[in-house]
């Protein structure tokens, strides 16, 4: 009998070992990825799998926590007007905090624009509020506006400093804008770190001081909406307590009868402005008009007036063709700080 058949024989079954050859391997490495994975990640069953790795030291990154800081024991100007004097700031972890200099120097003064006091023509002094958002807004406002408008900058725009920087190479005073709590808030909510009646005084004076750091140059702060916050003159009263103590001008551009500023800033012999007027409270050309004449008649009769508006395009125009007519029907256009009532009864304009 030939071998040739059982040769065929042999390597067929060969043949047919192969393939269950081939599952029993693989079901054994399958077997040892498991029992691997159960030593590197440990059991189900233990109920806290975990892994331990070596890894490299992590490298920290400082986060910071308020804008870039100026570098220190230089005064910066532009074009000629002070932006930042170390003199006149407390370094904090927040950023630059006003300050009274040891020579008694105040940011009021250091920052506020010239003027001649003995400039007897009725004074008005406008402030333009909502600046450092928008940047058609902030732009219009910069290149229409003459220097003696005071602008008032918010504390939550990204490139806010190099806003109030333009405004003040400009020649413009600027305000610092500081939320507080309106009457419908939390619906209408001015911003992070808004100043609250239920906050404690530690608290409201933890959120103005972060405001206050948000950039520099600014002769004094502005309430951005209040209405429920400046009514209240427990409230109130330590945050004009705490600007005055830093030499910074609270100006209360509230419209409402309600204020307690004046009373506040008398207490605290705080140099304030309020009173003042809303010009654009309705936003038509016709509408503002009337309101300018309005502040002219005010200033007429009580030697000073303060006009408000909000930066909307159509009140930057209306100001920007008043102010001509206006100083040629015999008023003098000044900062805002140049109008304030001076409770110290130092450096009275």
């Amino acid at each position: 009998m030939s071998d040739a058949p059982r040769m065929r024989d042999t390597r067929a079954g060969a043949g047919r070992r192969s393939p269950l050859l081939a599952a029993v391997i693989a079901v054994l490495g399958v077997f040892a990825l498991l029992v691997a994975a159960i030593a590197l990640f440990g059991s189900a069953k233990d109920g806290n799998p975990q892994v331990t790795l070596p890894l490299p030291p992590f490298a920290r990154t400082a986060v910071p926590l308020g804008p870039a800081k100026p570098p220190a024991g230089a005064a910066r100007l532009i074009n000629g007007n002070l932006v930042f004097d170390p003199a006149l700031s407390e370094d904090t972890p927040q950023g630059p905090l006003p300050i009274i200099g040891a020579d008694g120097r105040k940011p009021m003064e250091a920052y506020a624009p010239a003027f001649d006091p003995s400039d007897k023509r009725p004074r008005i002094a406008v402030v333009v509020t909502g600046l450092g958002v928008s940047s058609i807004a902030t732009t219009l406002a910069l290149g229409r506006l003459p220097p003696a408008v005071t602008l008032a900058f918010s504390p939550y725009g990204s490139t806010v400093q190099t806003w109030v920087d333009g405004a003040r190479g400009n020649g413009h005073e600027v305000l610092i804008e500081v939320a507080m709590e309106p009457f419908d808030f939390p619906d209408s909510d001015p911003g992070p770190r808004t100043l609250l009646v239920a906050a404690s005084t530690e608290e409201n004076a933890k959120r103005l001081s972060w405001i206050l750091t948000r950039f520099t140059g600014y002769a004094g702060a502005v309430n951005s909406q209040g209405g429920r916050f400046l009514s209240e003159t427990k409230a109130l009263e330590p945050v004009v307590r705490f600007l005055a103590g830093r030499g910074v001008l609270w100006v209360d551009v509230s419209t409402g009868e309600k204020s307690a500023t004046a009373g506040a800033a008398s207490r605290e012999k705080a140099a304030a402005v309020a009173g003042v007027l809303g010009i654009d409270d309705i936003q038509t050309p016709e509408a503002i008009d009337a309101k300018l004449l309005d502040l002219e008649a005010r200033a007429k009769e009580s030697g000073t007036a303060v006009g408000v508006a909000s930066a909307y395009p159509v009140s930057i125009d209306r100001i920007a063709e008043w102010i001509d007519g206006a100083q040629s029907r015999g008023f003098v256009l000044v900062p805002v700080t140049a109008v304030a009532k001076r409770n110290d009864a130092t450096h009275a304009p």
